[in-house]
């Protein structure tokens, strides 16, 4: 289920340098893994939206090397078609599976004709002569297939039997070859298989004006489809859309839509630009997929005109530092600073640093789960380390140890029955499943910190005001080593964070503020400086040192 502006980690690769036109964006075209690895599939539908307005039918052919589609001249008016693996299967209803039973069987022996055509139309015009007969496109020549037989021994017989004046001989299944069937029965139209160098791919047909629109697994999507079977096994489902109508399929599910324009439009640069830049994924034959392994995208659930309109307003907008597309790492909320991403993922990033951020606390009461508290036993701090391959023995004691300059945590400390462990950066939020890395710690039912003169307490100091010897007030960094307090006889170090997440206490409290990494821009700060009326270019200037947009 998608959280509102939910934290996404866009990758933590930290070579963030593209050359501006990268082939991810060649002819503006992206391909977009929906199906692949263990979700492969061994046979995928498709459903044409709204077929008299939208789109009517399909036509077949690939995908080539500057991602233009090359029609090899089949087209259908059929509104379901689906593409299986080469072999046995059956078809009923609204599916093809392989298994038993079903209403129709496809046999994946044939009897091929020894002839070969140098065009669908004449191969096509044989088969028109067989009753069952289908086209079949083999690495740039077409042949005709009859029959559908469910073993060699089968196939054999029909052989032996064949008078027809045609030679014919018997093709098996083969494991990177695709068929095309009408949904739900086994009536063939088209077969596909180039050996792995080549992809089938499926382009709707329009009806009208409107760009066609097309069902696959629950969701509608723009632009046609690419099943790779390249080494055998199932097959890999590609969405290959426009870059745009991709950007339109991922702002709603990585901002939400009811956020102020100028800040959806800041997501959006994000969105393109990320897109533009990955090759991650180029080795499984897409490039970006369409969970948050990258970015969320489901077609047009989450579209409308309000995204659209952030699309079409940002086109051809992108995220530069120093001439080459800045990888823009987001998330929900800082908890009042953004930091380093040296200090989060130990690696120096021109236009990813740390600064304080005024803005989230205009909405702060608007945020969900913007401060939050969590709890944990000694047992469960154990445990938590333990699978992490850490064994100090029981921990007694966990502590912040060093923070960053913009009051981040960069250090925390356990203490164990059998040693000490100091985990830094990102595994202080990571190691125990915190919401981020803007926390405090302190003792459960003890060791807070007093203040003033009512008996009040905090568990934490960061997020408070100071007043130093020259009398200059100043928010609190956190430190507890360098201050001192006013006590009736007179001034006294503050006691230690570690002292105050002692081991007197069978239970740690961690007081945070924030959801996310950090590095990048808060989504909602970005909301919230919208709705001061900065521009997107406002926004993502101000949360990316030194970038250009444009």
């Amino acid at each position: 289920m998608r959280k509102l502006f939910k934290t996404t980690i866009l990758g933590l690769l930290l070579c963030c340098l593209c050359s501006v036109g990268a082939q991810a964006m060649e002819n503006h075209m992206l391909k977009v893994g929906l199906k692949f690895g263990n979700d492969a599939m061994n046979s995928a539908n498709l459903q044409n939206y709204n077929d008299t307005v939208a789109g009517r039918g399909y036509t077949m052919g690939y995908f080539g090397s500057d991602r233009c589609f090359v029609p090899l001249g089949p087209s259908t008016t059929e509104y379901k078609v689906t593409v299986s693996i080469d072999g046995n299967f059956y078809a009923s209803g609204n599916a093809n599976y392989f298994g038993t039973g079903g209403s129709a069987q496809y046999g994946g022996w044939h009897l091929q004709l020894q002839t070969v055509y140098g065009s669908y139309d004449e191969a096509a015009a044989v088969a028109a002569r067989y009753d069952g007969a289908f086209v079949a496109y083999l690495t740039d020549i077409y042949a005709v297939r009859l029959g559908q037989y469910t073993s060699q021994d089968a196939a054999d017989a029909a052989l032996a039997a064949w008078s027809g004046e045609d030679a014919v001989m018997v093709v098996a299944p083969s494991n990177t070859g695709v068929v095309v069937t009408v949904t739900g029965t086994n009536r063939v139209l088209f077969y596909f298989d180039c050996g792995g160098l080549r992809s089938l791919a499926i382009m709707p047909q329009p009806v009208g004006t409107e760009k066609p629109v097309t069902w696959f697994r629950g969701y509608r999507y723009y632009g046609g489809f690419e099943y790779q079977r390249v080494t055998g096994g199932n097959i890999n489902v590609v969405n290959v859309v426009q870059a745009d109508d991709y950007v339109k399929g991922c702002v709603g599910w990585e901002i939400g839509s009811d956020k102020p324009l100028e800040a959806i439009k800041a997501q959006a640069v994000c969105a393109r630009t990320y897109a533009a830049m990955q090759t991650r994924h180029r080795s499984q034959g897409f490039d970006v997929c369409s969970t948050d392994d990258c970015q969320v995208y489901q077609g047009l659930a989450s579209a409308n005109e309000v995204t659209d309109r952030a699309v079409d307003e940002t086109a051809g907008v992108y995220l530069y530092y120093e001439g080459r597309y800045a990888e823009a790492y987001y998330y929900s909320s800082n908890g009042g600073a953004s930091e380093d991403a040296k200090n989060v993922w130990g690696s120096e990033v021109g236009y990813l640093k740390g600064k304080e951020d005024p803005y989230e606390a205009f909405i702060a009461d608007r945020i969900p789960n913007y401060n939050w508290t969590t709890t944990f036993s000694k047992s469960e701090l154990t445990s938590k380390l333990q699978a992490k391959g850490v064994n100090i023995g029981t921990v007694n004691s966990v502590y912040v140890s060093e923070y960053t300059p913009s009051g981040n945590v960069y250090a925390l400390t356990f203490v164990g029955t059998n040693g000490t462990k100091t985990v830094y950066r990102e595994a202080c939020r990571t190691t125990l499943g915190l919401r981020s890395m803007r926390f405090t710690v302190g003792v459960a039912g003890g060791g807070a910190y007093y203040i003033n003169s009512s008996g009040s307490s905090v568990s934490g100091l960061r997020g408070l005001f100071t007043i130093s010897g020259s009398g200059a007030v100043a928010q609190y960094n956190g430190n507890a080593e360098e201050t001192y307090v006013i006590t009736s006889n007179g001034t006294a170090k503050l006691q230690s964070g570690a002292a105050a997440a002692g081991a007197s206490s069978d239970t740690f409290t961690f007081v945070g503020s924030g959801w996310g990494h950090n590095v990048g821009m808060s989504q909602w700060g970005a909301a919230a400086m919208a709705e001061q009326g900065y521009s997107f270019r406002d926004i993502l200037q101000f949360y990316y040192t030194g970038v250009t947009v444009q």
